[in-house]
């Protein structure tokens, strides 16, 4: 949500703090704060210093919502194409924690045994290579190609792409070309080595010998044995050129947890191999790096657990030996994290029925909020003593702070007075400066990034524990591990419309069209709570583009209640819904009425009937008028009827200043409320000439002043009656006659006071 400006370098994070990974902590911290712009005197950064300290050697920032290092090493080192791409992602890995931490994720998401640290063949998650590297899966078809690995066949196995996939190599179809093979042969070589050190070459020569690794000698070795294998298939395997290409994507930019080496011939590419080129890394380049690693004798580190960490493996290894997996991911994408599987599963995020099948599958297949709590504590952005959201900058989470009070939000005090009774329990948070300018950009820069509407807000909860972070926990956490019931949740959401909307009513220029919207846990980028407030009436691109994660706050609601009536039986989970809303309706009326209010008061005359000042946006150009002026118009005309003292019509449109805006033709209507002004200033006893009118303009004054219902009152070639009041002593007016033009219907108003009662000043 908080993208650079783009003079500092573009969205997102600036690369100077994300590509170098080699900054201590207290250095990156150091960066990001001077990259959000915080003044020296605001600055937190003395405050985290004792945060920092005790985090020392954690590196993980959480950059985009990541809850995975897989997540973390694609946000931060997002091109993984060469030796130096490859030795940054290898350094990060040891700043997130190295093996141990790489192999705990791939533990909880089911893809190694924790047990024997082998890859696991399970249905879920598949891991197709493993599989086929252990005979699980076969692939008749590639008997004879399996043959041209010669020496080399009974360690490694050649693989093949879906038919499918071959068949569509050169396809422009943008269905086909992110999963069509890369070229016309196309073949994957995989090792029939299953401990867990070889799933991915991220890992090559990084498992220390006491937990079955291989230093970095050996690694350099066994790959340098894999590359000979791919050459020596493709040269006996027949009909392939000379031009051999040998690539691996790196963990992070992989989408299957087991090796697998593209073997490709290079002279017949498909336009996948382009689309693919930024995870493309060729084989040589991770033998570069082993062999600088291996020329500086370099030797893994022994595995240390943390006490959670340890707690966590003697758990999946009693359940693995009593035979229950607590639950499955399908590892989706090579998903290893609970959020990438709920993207990968629930790829659109934005209705009721996504949102219900996002909690089903959390309850049902991942472990439920115990998997959830689980990975936001590996990631540091729980902690696991008190069950709150961590307030550190490591990793980031920017509403969680705001919420903590580490970072104030300069000139959203006046914005937060706005909740009015809800401002001690929420709070309402912008978008950098530069997100709300260019809220409107088309630029692919900033789709995406920028504001979604021209007025749009967060609104974020002074509840610190953690199962408020996201609308996906709301309700699930049991109140004897800190959490609430079900109706409970939906009180408490309840109470957050109610705030948004009274919020959006307090505010001057917005519209009375306002969505609320939620990102739910997947589509997050921020792992603390954040509703998105919008002014629809004036969406931006970047709207659209996040269209398929926005999830509407009632949708939520709507769930919520579902889940109520069936916890609770129909009878009393309609009644406890029925107490939810309720305890929230009196805010939400008083939310509604002053959205009506503020939409309608600039033209709606008080009780007292008081000749009122107004400012009409008419067609673009601003007209001051006072509102016994209009009110000279006919009974029953449509001017009258937008100005008289019981107007009760519907709310009329408003511009960005809130003024009502009216569509029409400015030109003909301030001629109009010129001849209205001059009918009210003249004495009833004096005569008004008719209008005089540019030629250009005379259609346009004819139809406008019929069509408002003003009849004969400001007719050209008509002169009327004045509407003030007598005075006395006036000087007669000079000249004579009517010019030929017809005079007045009738004798002047007798004993009647001029609409209003006192004659209006000029406006």
């Amino acid at each position: 949500s908080l993208p650079v400006p783009r003079q500092v370098g573009g969205p997102g994070l600036p690369e100077r703090i994300l590509m170098d990974s080699r900054q201590s902590p207290k250095g990156m911290l150091t960066s990001i704060f001077t990259w959000a712009g915080c003044s020296d005197d605001k600055s937190p950064i003395k405050a985290f210093e004792e945060i920092v300290n005790d985090r020392e050697g954690a590196n993980f920032l959480g950059v985009d919502g990541a809850t995975s290092l897989k997540a973390e090493i694609v946000a931060r080192v997002p091109k993984i194409a060469d030796a130096s791409q490859f030795r940054e992602a290898r350094h990060l890995l040891k700043g997130l924690g190295g093996a141990v931490a790489l192999r705990e994720e791939l533990t909880f998401a089911g893809f190694v045994d924790p047990i024997t640290d082998m890859l696991t063949l399970n249905e879920k998650p598949l891991n197709i290579f493993a599989q086929l590297a252990s005979g699980t899966v076969t692939q008749a078809s590639l008997v004879s190609e399996q043959a041209a690995l010669g020496i080399y066949a009974g360690k490694y196995c050649i693989c093949a792409n879906r038919p499918d996939n071959d068949r569509h190599w050169d396809s422009q179809d943008p269905a086909w070309i992110s999963k069509a093979s890369m070229a016309r042969r196309h073949r994957f070589l995989t090792t029939k080595n299953l401990h867990w050190q070889w799933f991915n070459m991220l890992i090559a020569g990084l498992v220390p010998a006491s937990e079955g690794g291989v230093e970095a000698r050996a690694a350099l070795a066994e790959v340098e044995q894999i590359k000979a294998a791919c050459l020596h298939f493709a040269k006996n395997v027949g009909g392939w050129s000379d031009q051999i290409g040998l690539f691996v994507n790196i963990f992070g930019h992989n989408n299957v947890n087991s090796l697998f080496i593209h073997i490709l011939d290079m002279s017949e590419l498909g336009p996948g191999f382009s689309f693919q080129s930024f995870k493309n890394c060729p084989l040589d380049d991770v033998l570069k790096v082993l062999r600088e690693e291996a020329a500086s004798a370099l030797v893994a580190r022994p595995i240390q657990l943390s006490v959670v960490q340890a707690e966590n493996k003697a758990i999946r290894q009693k359940s693995m030996i009593a035979g229950k997996v607590p639950f499955f991911f399908a590892g989706t994408d090579g998903a290893t994290s609970v959020k990438a599987e709920l993207v990968g599963r629930v790829p659109l995020m934005k209705d009721a029925s996504s949102y219900r099948e996002a909690r089903r599958l959390l309850t049902e297949d991942l472990g439920g909020y115990k998997t959830l709590r689980e990975e936001l504590i590996r990631c540091g952005f729980v902690d696991e003593t008190t069950g709150d959201l961590t307030a550190s900058p490591n990793p980031f989470n920017i509403f969680a702070m705001i919420a903590a009070g580490k970072i104030e939000q300069p000139g959203m005090q006046e914005e937060q007075e706005r909740l009015g009774d809800f401002a001690s329990e929420f709070l309402i948070c912008c978008n950098r400066p530069v997100c709300d300018e260019y809220w409107d950009s088309e630029d692919p820069e900033w789709l995406g990034k920028a504001s979604m509407s021209r007025r749009h807000r967060f609104l974020t909860t002074k509840q610190t524990h953690w199962q408020w972070f996201n609308a996906l926990s709301f309700g699930l956490v049991p109140m004897n591990a800190g959490g609430c019931s079900i109706a409970e949740a939906l009180t408490e959401v309840e109470r957050m419309k109610a705030a948004c909307l009274l919020y959006a009513s307090r505010s001057k220029g917005w519209s009375d069209k306002v969505g609320l919207f939620v990102h739910v846990f997947g589509h997050n980028t921020v792992n603390s709570l954040h509703v998105h407030i919008l002014d629809m009436s004036e969406l931006g691109p970047s709207y659209w583009k996040q269209e398929f994660k926005n999830c509407p706050l009632d949708a939520v609601i709507k769930v919520l209640k579902e889940e109520l009536i069936a916890q609770d039986g129909p009878q009393q989970g309609l009644k406890m819904a029925t107490e939810a809303a309720v305890v929230a309706a009196r805010a939400a009326s008083e939310a509604a009425q002053a959205i009506i209010a503020q939409t309608t008061s600039k033209i709606r005359p008080s009780k007292k009937g008081s000749n009122e000042v107004l400012t009409l946006n008419v067609g673009g150009e601003m007209v001051t008028v006072s509102r016994d002026t209009m009110a000279l118009a006919p009974a029953g005309s449509l001017l009258l009827e937008l100005f008289q003292a019981d107007w009760e019509s519907p709310k009329y449109e408003v511009d960005d200043g809130g003024n009502v805006f009216l569509d029409y033709p400015p030109g003909a209507f301030k001629l109009i409320s010129n001849q209205l002004r001059m009918l009210h200033l003249t004495p009833r006893n004096e005569v008004l000439q008719p209008p005089s009118v540019p030629r250009e303009l005379v259609r346009d004054y004819s139809d406008l002043a019929r069509l408002l219902g003003l009849g004969g009152l400001v007719a050209l070639g008509e002169a009327q009656w004045g509407r003030g009041p007598i005075r006395e002593n006036l000087q007669p007016r000079g000249g004579g006659g009517f010019c030929g033009k017809r005079r007045p219907r009738g004798p002047p108003p007798k004993g009647e006071e001029a609409p209003g009662g006192k004659i209006a000043s000029i406006v």
